[in-house]
């Protein structure tokens, strides 16, 4: 290329860069995206804490935690007791009264608690606990009204020995049966019924545990004190007879009773109008004592078996001590053949039926009870019309249930008096057991006196 040639391409290029003419400004052009982020800064000062929030709701509660470790040993003198915790348990709410096996659950196993919930808010409670002569024994406070004299009779004089169980007392010739004079409403034989329970030795109030003698039977149970059943000496009186000293087992004899002066009650001439003829429900203690059943001959022609010399009576059979409850007597009131061994009397006996002789006095029983049945003195009370018992009736073992049927022709004492006995021994319950001699000559005379034979099932009347 010449010289003249380059220098122009030269110049030409410095012409073509040199600044361009500035054109009008064009649109802005959309946003980029954001830059990434940049290094974090340094923490600056830290500011006032603002006001505190309002309170959550609670959580969930979190499981049980570990036992801790045994607290120290506490001083072994005792001091005086405290008013109860509202947030501890006592030990003695525990024993021997509120614990799986203690005295409430055993009475809850009890006739007695049996009967109160049956009749509870049914018709029988009114009189049970009303006028009639029934709230001496049914209602909860009858035993602490009658030691107290607090019952009702009709003219100037009542029972002799009220303060002994008798309820009975003369109203002019006749004899009549006082009636409940206390306000209880409630139907029941509880723990207070028998039980001496004060503001100062209950623990539910003073929160000191049960020490055994912590509730006294109400009833006298010294050495010679004994209760009273109504059969008085003679017609005419109201005397009531002894029972015999036994301690604590007064205690049952108070109620458990026929509640009738048999003496009084058997005339020459005995109108049965009802179903009602007959010793209350439960008369054991006039078979136990071996007094109360009507008498076709003298007094000492009748004995007793060897249960009469148990010092506590119906107790040492019927109130096994529980040693897993400080020895306490069962307050079910159910008697245990063990028993019977530890009190030296049965020692081999594996059932109630000592040597077939309660099944021997079952059957004079029934024996005697056809007798009666034929000659129409017999029911029950679900009989249409008060019919005679059936023949399945006849053969059952429900004594307990059979009634007096209303007879058109008065009956003599004699047959009369056979009749009580019988009902007496059927209402007594446990076939006789309680007193087996005693029970024994009841049936042969009373048969004898209806029939003028010896039973087929007891040839012979027992000696006294």
């Amino acid at each position: 290329m010449t010289a003249t040639r380059q220098v122009f391409l030269v110049i030409l290029t410095l012409f073509a860069i040199g600044p361009a003419c500035a054109g009008d400004d064009g649109e802005t052009g959309p946003v980029g995206p954001p830059g990434a982020q940049g290094p974090k800064g340094s923490t600056g000062e830290t500011g006032e804490a603002g006001p505190q929030g309002p309170k959550g709701p609670a959580g969930s509660e979190g499981p049980e935690g570990p036992q801790g470790p045994a607290g120290p040993a506490g001083d072994s003198t005792n001091g005086s007791a405290g008013a109860p915790s509202d947030s501890v348990l006592q030990t003695s709410c525990l024993s021997p009264c509120h614990g799986f096996t203690g005295i409430v659950e055993q009475w809850k196993a009890s006739t007695h608690f049996a009967t109160f919930v049956a009749n509870l808010g049914g018709e029988e409670v009114d009189s049970w606990t009303g006028t009639a002569a029934c709230g001496n024994c049914h209602s909860i406070d009858g035993i602490q009204q009658r030691l107290e004299s607090n019952v009702r009779y009709l003219g100037s004089t009542g029972p002799v020995n009220v303060t002994h169980g008798q309820i009975s007392y003369l109203n002019g010739t006749k004899v009549a049966e006082s009636t409940y004079a206390g306000h209880a409403t409630v139907a029941v034989v509880h723990c207070t019924t028998c039980h001496d329970v004060t503001e100062e030795n209950d623990p539910h109030n003073t929160g000191a545990p049960y020490v055994a003698g912590s509730f006294p039977l109400r009833v006298p149970t010294g050495e010679d004190e004994e209760a009273y059943i109504e059969k008085s000496s003679a017609v005419g009186v109201s005397d009531g007879t002894p029972t015999g000293a036994y301690g604590v087992g007064n205690a049952c004899m108070w109620c458990h009773k026929s509640r009738k002066d048999v003496t009084n009650y058997i005339t020459a001439s005995n109108s049965i109008t009802n179903n009602r003829f007959g010793p209350h429900e439960g008369p054991q203690t006039d078979i136990y004592t071996g007094k109360g059943g009507y008498h076709f001959l003298a007094d000492n022609q009748y004995g007793n078996s060897s249960h009469q010399a148990l010092a506590k009576g119906c107790v040492s059979c019927h109130m096994s001590p529980v040693a897993s409850n400080d020895g306490i007597g069962n307050h079910s009131f159910a008697p245990q053949i063990a028993t019977c061994a530890k009190n030296g009397c049965h020692a081999t006996a594996t059932t109630f039926d000592v040597g077939g002789q309660q099944s021997q006095m079952l059957s004079t029983l029934r024996e005697l009870r056809g007798t009666l049945n034929t000659k129409g003195w017999l029911t029950r009370e679900d009989s249409e019309g008060f019919g005679e018992l059936t023949a399945a009736q006849l053969g059952d073992a429900n004594f307990a249930l059979d009634e007096s049927r209303p007879s058109a022709t008065p009956l003599t004492a004699s047959e009369a008096g056979a009749l009580y006995n019988y009902l007496l021994i059927a209402r007594g319950g446990a076939g006789g057991i309680h007193n087996p001699l005693y029970v024994r000559q009841l049936m042969f005379d009373s048969y004898k006196a209806l029939t003028g034979a010896s039973p087929t099932t007891m040839p012979t009347r027992p000696a006294p």
